[in-house]
């Protein structure tokens, strides 16, 4: 029974081929995540790439087309706070990579956005799974810095990059020491000395550290330990026109406090519990909760850096945070986790992260929990798109059912 509503559920939510139109998503459960909470049946109005109205008593226009939420969830588009997406397309394929360039003449300046494919066969995988939006990181080679990132959508036919120049990677734990000289204080040194010289510095290092002494970037800092992240923490201090963001933060609890108060966020890998590496010996899987209870503003994503998948695992958002949740972190905040404090933390939120007016329409309709394995989406908006939910993985599965069916 469960598994026919959801069909006809999905039947009536096909995408149509539209261009500019006026959409309006009917008997929903808005969670908004805005002042206005959770709207029961409720409606989203949608005028071509924007929200133009969201409540329960909504005057809908003639001309709209009518979407039926049919009483199920409906929230923002889901941000992958960290992602490769149109980076990298087969990792055992070189030709097929452009998030590194350990061998070019610069590292700060090493800027993503030149090597994003928008018809890479990995973006749809995340679409399906309701993500809109991803941050995309480069790798650090040879160096501390590991270079520019950029913020993409992943609506089909549309072009990928929505904002570059969207934040700086910067190694200052095990993988820093290593590409410093070998150890954690060379790392450091490396960094004051790079941006005391950046005023002057030439080439695409010194623009990319000049942009980040003005704040026009974050730097986001790949720290595990909890002695790592005090040193941020100082650091935050001696710099504050720096905008800083942890990433991976594996003993962040530790230190929870401390973060907080220095106003730092965190991008958190919920499923990170093992010591993979001595710098996170002291990993929980209830780091994400204790860090939010401390007051700490976190985005959750499927960070792997120790895994062959981690290019491809952006459409594992949602399951991310459905775990930080069986780990004692809230619903609604796992759900802003990967909403909403995405936005927040790479200076979107005036145009994502909610529904509200205003601002973009990216939007899922899930036909059950969207933080649960087997409730995936029914509809995805991606800036008022409906989008349609198959990938080269749904066809190639369709073939070959067709081809395995008993011929008559």
């Amino acid at each position: 029974m469960k598994a026919g509503r959801a069909m006809a559920l999905m039947l009536a939510l096909l995408p149509m081929p539209v261009a500019a139109e006026t959409v309006a998503i009917v008997n929903g459960q808005i969670h908004s995540l805005s002042p206005r909470g959770v709207i029961e049946k409720g409606t989203v109005l949608i005028r071509d790439d924007r929200i133009v109205a969201v409540g329960d008593n909504v005057a809908v226009p003639a001309d709209a087309r009518i979407v039926d939420a049919k009483g199920q969830p409906v929230t923002p588009g889901l941000f992958s706070a960290y992602s490769q997406l149109g980076l990298v397309e087969v990792e055992t394929v070189a030709s097929t990579q452009d998030q590194s360039a350990p061998d070019a003449p610069f590292a700060a300046g090493f800027d993503v956005r030149y090597g994003i494919n928008p018809a890479s066969t990995i973006i749809p995988t995340a679409r399906i799974e309701g993500v809109t939006r991803g941050a995309i990181f480069p790798m650090a080679g040879k160096s501390i810095f590991g270079g520019i990132g950029a913020l993409i959508q992943t609506g089909d036919g549309a072009a990928a990059l929505f904002r570059p120049g969207a934040l700086l990677l910067v190694e200052l734990g095990s993988a820093g020491a290593q590409a410093a000289g070998g150890a954690r204080g060379a790392a450091w040194i490396t960094l004051e000395e790079a941006l005391r010289t950046a005023p002057t510095a030439e080439g695409p290092d010194g623009e990319a550290l000049r942009a980040l002494l003005a704040g026009k970037l974050p730097m986001v800092a790949h720290v595990e330990r909890a002695s790592d992240i005090e040193q941020l923490i100082a650091f935050a201090g001696r710099h504050p026109a720096i905008r800083i963001v942890i990433m991976g933060g594996s003993e962040g609890w530790m230190v929870a406090d401390r973060i907080a108060a220095a106003k730092i966020p965190v991008i958190v890998d919920s499923y990170a519990n093992l010591p993979l590496a001595f710098e996170t010996m002291a990993a929980t899987q209830e780091n994400a909760a204790r860090l939010a209870k401390a007051g700490v503003t976190i985005a959750i994503a499927p960070l792997n850096r120790f895994t062959a998948g981690a290019p491809h695992d952006a459409r594992l958002v949602a399951q991310y945070a459905g775990n930080a949740v069986g780990n004692g972190l809230p619903w609604a905040e796992a759900l802003k986790a990967v909403t909403l404090n995405p936005a927040i933390i790479f200076g979107v939120a005036d145009r994502l992260g909610s529904i509200e007016p205003g601002k973009l329409a990216d939007l899922v309709i899930w036909q059950g929990d969207p933080l649960e394995i087997g409730d995936g989406p029914a509809a995805v908006f991606v800036a008022g798109r409906q989008e349609t939910l198959e990938s080269r993985q749904t066809q190639l599965a369709k073939r070959y059912k067709a081809l395995s069916s008993p011929r008559e």
